[in-house]
């Protein structure tokens, strides 16, 4: 657990990557500003058992996934642009924060069954329903930032190859998306051991 000085860090230091890196100053800005504050607090996970379940859980896993794309990247010399693989990397679970107008996507559990059972949160049923990358993606467009078409299926289809939705990139998505699905895995095979 993160005390909140330390999660005011780890949050600097996400921003300020995302804004210099990026170069969305204005739009990822507005972003920052609005969701600022609900970001730095959002979990990663809902289950007490999986990583990044805790407070400030989202910034430290979306480091870690970028982390381990740009590792990724350039070990393999792929031709990807430093901005995209950070962009990706920093927003593709942005939809974890909720909606712009400050509905949280997960929101304590209510339940003692459930808390018994390692589920601190749950899934807030006032939100509408859709997976984490879709609702990242409307995120992005409502406050105007720009993506190119790779760095948009790398989004959309975050949550692997294997989901009902992402079925039809299978074959033909950008290497960013599969760095994007890579990464991910390698961040959750190395936080279990």
């Amino acid at each position: 657990m993160f005390d909140a000085t330390q999660l005011q860090a780890r949050y600097e230091k996400f921003s300020r990557l995302l804004t210099t890196a990026t170069g969305d100053g204005d739009s990822l800005s507005t972003l920052l500003d609005r969701l600022g504050e609900r970001l730095i607090l959002t979990p990663g996970s809902l289950l007490e058992t999986e990583p990044w379940s805790h407070p400030g859980g989202l910034i430290e896993y979306s480091m870690a996934v970028t982390q381990q794309m740009r590792t990724i990247a350039k070990a393999m010399n792929l031709d990807i642009p430093a901005e995209s693989v950070i962009r990706v990397g920093l927003l593709h679970s942005l939809g974890m924060v909720g909606d712009s107008e400050g509905n949280d996507y997960l929101v304590p559990q209510d339940s003692d069954w459930h808390r018994k059972q390692g589920r601190l949160y749950r899934y807030n049923e006032n939100l509408p329903k859709m997976p984490v990358a879709h609702r990242s993606l409307v995120l992005l467009q409502e406050f105007g930032v720009q993506l190119t078409a790779d760095e948009w299926v790398a989004i959309a289809t975050g949550g692997g190859p294997s989901r009902e939705e992402n079925r039809f990139y299978l074959g033909s998505e950008p290497q960013l998306s599969i760095l994007l699905s890579q990464s991910r895995q390698w961040i959750g095979a190395l936080k279990h051991n």
